[in-house]
């Protein structure tokens, strides 16, 4: 098979289309007669799935005119389609969801090797078995599997993925993936492997590539409904028409206008009474939070008499916790927290003892006059012979001169008033996920993307290089150099046998950051590395010559690099040699290490650990400790140091 029509010129893109190649197992016909011959009931188990927008897909066929001239643009380093030279499509997994209305939250799928029990059969065969198998977690993995098999993530071989069914059998497997970012992922790696390769075969969905170009890039003369998912509204009949008018009006693609915001879904059905409804509710939301607030003083008021009561009469204090590190309102359950409410300072609601219905001070009224009208019985301590005080003792974390030494835990400090106030904002789940809140060194960050910090999700790719790139421009010593995980990303999937100096320079130099940091004083660098839907940081000292492996994850130490861990090795040591202007970096020098530093209590923490290593990680250890019990309020202060940043051109949308 030859590729011709490769290299069409924009001025006759339709003239050769008939001489372009290109070969795909991308079939929504497939999938969509084995849907017809489905019942109901199973149709609503796809919906529980959160695959209900695929029952919904219209256009059947993929143009191959539109869908070359996208991978021709493709920048599969940078995941975006470079329409101009002023004008790009980012290929993200919100896209995914616009388009097909799958989830873009959760974990990231790693497909496994690993054979499993289930014996793994033709498409045929998964088609013969949807049709006949009851509703239950076999039919769900099945039908997961074949639609990645023909929509999502299609691939050459005419039995579909089958390391992929045995992931999806696997024991260990559970349905919270970031399937939209699955979409993604396969999809730039096949395009990678295309435009690489002399092969036809194209891997990835073709049909959400196309969709992708028609719904953000639109034409006057062409009108679409909005629907969401966007798919609803696209048949191949008007696929067809949509392209055809734009090589009619401009005789090459890309000269739409491009749309950036994923649409809002239109409401049915509008309550004439929203507004006052919208009253009622901050009007109670005003007293709640007064009652809190009230509630708040009061046991502080307790606690603090009990104390200096039990200090003075010699015996132990009355047992009671202490205020928690703060979490955004949302981590603690409070019912206010998601619709933007100010958070309330960190107090701890429990109860400091046996209290009668008499002992419990009016908590009616305005919140500054509460506090003089308590009943005095609740205020009085015992009597005592004199009165002492406490005093809390700061210690700084000990110097570590190896890192070997396990990592000490320290107090940490409080989170502002004005941060608690930016992260209620931006988790703010009824505003629009699409806005874009960081913009900062060249990065763009929204609502969706920033959702990682919350709760126990996994931080994703974009963040990670935001956070780079932050560190890089926030290092005033200028001795430490941040790389993009996308490079490593790259270097990962593509597996490259060779890696000559001009190959690496061609194709990986782009990764490192436009900054004026003179490298001749570079002595650390630092690549986070995302394998196996976990992060770890590799960092290279020049200067002693030392590989170093930052796990969170502990368990046993690693002796020697992997495969990919070596040819990141060797792209990082070339590129440092050449940014240097010196000799090269002799990689069978370097010594690989694994330090002892502190673990994660969980399976989603690894982004953040890997974030706390570049901050405070130096040759010789960390220089500020890390309290694995922190992680919580580790994510609100990252996310808050680039909202807050003097360089983010949003910063005034978090200040008063």
């Amino acid at each position: 098979m030859n590729r011709q029509g490769r290299q069409q010129s924009d001025t006759d893109a339709s003239s050769t289309t008939s001489e372009c190649t290109l070969l795909t197992r991308c079939s929504p016909t497939r999938f969509l007669r084995l849907c017809s011959q489905l019942d109901e009931r199973k149709h609503e188990a796809i919906r529980d799935m959160n695959f209900g927008g695929l029952l919904s897909i219209k256009c059947k066929e993929v143009r191959h005119n539109i869908c070359l001239w996208l991978i021709e643009r493709f920048d599969v380093g940078l995941r975006k389609i470079q329409l101009s030279s002023t004008h790009h499509l980012e290929v993200t997994p919100d896209v995914v969801n616009e388009i097909f209305g799958l989830p873009m939250h959760g974990r990231i799928l790693q497909v496994s090797s690993n054979p499993s029990e289930h014996p793994f059969g033709r498409i045929r065969d998964c088609e013969d078995r949807l049709r006949v198998l009851p509703i239950g977690e076999e039919f769900r993995r099945a039908f997961i599997w074949y639609a990645c098999a023909t929509i999502l993530a299609p691939t050459s071989r005419v039995d579909g993925c089958r390391n992929l069914w045995h992931t999806l059998h696997g024991d260990e497997f559970r349905n919270d993936i970031n399937w939209a970012q699955y979409v993604v992922n396969e999809l730039v790696s096949g395009i990678r492997h295309f435009q690489q390769s002399q092969a036809a075969w194209v891997h990835g969905s073709l049909v959400f590539l196309q969709l992708l170009y028609v719904v953000k890039v639109r034409i006057s003369s062409v009108q679409v409904p909005v629907t969401m998912p966007s798919i609803v509204a696209w048949t191949d009949d008007l696929l067809k028409i949509r392209l055809q008018q734009e090589l009619r009006d401009s005789r090459s693609f890309g000269h739409g206008e491009v749309f950036e915001d994923v649409p809002n879904t239109p409401s049915d059905v509008e309550s004439e009474d929203s507004d006052e409804l919208r009253q009622q509710y901050d009007a109670a939301q005003r007293t709640i939070n007064e009652q809190l607030t009230i509630m708040q003083r009061v046991m502080r008021r307790l606690h603090s008499r009990r104390r200096s009561s039990a200090h003075a009469a010699g015996s132990s204090p009355t047992a009671f916790p202490s205020s928690p590190s703060f979490s955004h309102a949302a981590y603690h359950g409070f019912p206010f927290a998601e619709h933007g409410t100010s958070p309330l300072h960190p107090t701890n609601f429990a109860t400091p003892g046996p209290q009668t219905s008499q002992d419990i001070p009016n908590m009616q009224g305005d919140a500054e006059s509460a506090e003089d009208v308590m009943p005095l019985r609740a205020m009085m301590v015992p009597q005592a012979h004199r009165r002492s005080r406490t005093h809390r003792v700061r210690r700084m974390a000990q110097s570590l001169k190896s890192p070997f030494v396990p990592q000490p835990h320290t107090r940490q400090s409080a989170i502002p008033m004005d941060l608690k106030e930016a992260i209620a904002f931006v988790f703010n789940t009824d505003m629009d996920p699409s806005e874009e809140l960081v913009s900062l060194y060249g990065t763009h960050l929204t609502r969706g993307n920033l959702g990682c910090f919350e709760g126990s999700h996994w931080i994703g790719n974009e963040v990670m290089d935001a956070y780079c790139r932050f560190l890089q421009h926030e290092d005033n010593g200028s001795t430490k150099l941040f790389i993009s995980p996308y490079l490593a990303e790259i270097v990962v999937q593509s597996k490259p046998k060779k890696l000559a100096k001009d190959s690496i320079l061609n194709q990986y130099e782009r990764f490192l950051y436009d900054t004026a940091i003179p490298y001749g004083q570079v002595i650390e660098v630092f690549l986070p590395l995302l394998i196996k839907n976990h992060w770890t940081l590799i960092v290279f000292d020049l200067y002693k010559l030392r590989i170093q492996l930052l796990d969170s994850l502990g368990g046993r130490k690693k002796t020697h690099m992997t495969g990919a861990q070596n040819n990141l090795a060797k792209v990082v040591l070339c590129l440092m040699a050449h940014k240097k202007g010196g000799g090269e970096f002799n990689l069978e020098r370097f010594s690989f290490v694994t330090p002892d530093v502190p673990s994660q209590t969980n399976e989603h923490d690894c982004g953040v650990f890997a974030m706390k290593f570049m901050e405070h990680w130096s040759s010789d250890g960390l220089t500020k400790s890390i309290d694995p019990t922190q992680m919580p309020k580790y994510r609100l202060k990252i996310l808050g140091n680039m909202l807050l940043s003097q360089h983010n051109a949003h910063r005034t949308m978090f200040q008063k």
